[in-house]
């Protein structure tokens, strides 16, 4: 049985992002072969997809600089659901990334 660390906490903040930037479920029968939310968008990313391509269709069509700032999430997502625990940020660099993804969209 695994450990409950402060590194699972970060994959489950980085699948709950990719939950609200994707608008799907974790599990999600819809996905192609019933794929897990994080496998899916690894799928995506891995064969060169366009990144705005998984987001949620209600958030497409927004101005640039809010389609930066969702894509810039979404590589913060990524690094918290990373296949090896030793790679994903702690929490307090999340939130220095998110601040600083939202400061950056604001000047």
């Amino acid at each position: 049985m695994r450990r409950i660390t402060e590194k699972s906490d970060v994959y489950s903040f980085g699948v709950v992002l990719l939950e609200v930037l994707t608008g799907r479920h974790p599990l999600d029968p819809t996905l192609p072969g019933g794929a897990h939310l994080v496998q899916w968008v690894r799928d995506h990313l891995a064969s060169k997809g366009d990144p705005s391509e998984i987001l949620d269709p209600k958030l497409k069509g927004r101005a640039d600089p809010a389609m930066h700032e969702m894509l810039q999430t979404l590589a913060v997502s990524f690094l918290c659901v990373s296949t090896q625990p030793e790679v994903r940020p702690i929490m307090k660099d999340v939130v220095a990334m998110l601040k600083e993804i939202r400061h950056l969209e604001t000047l």
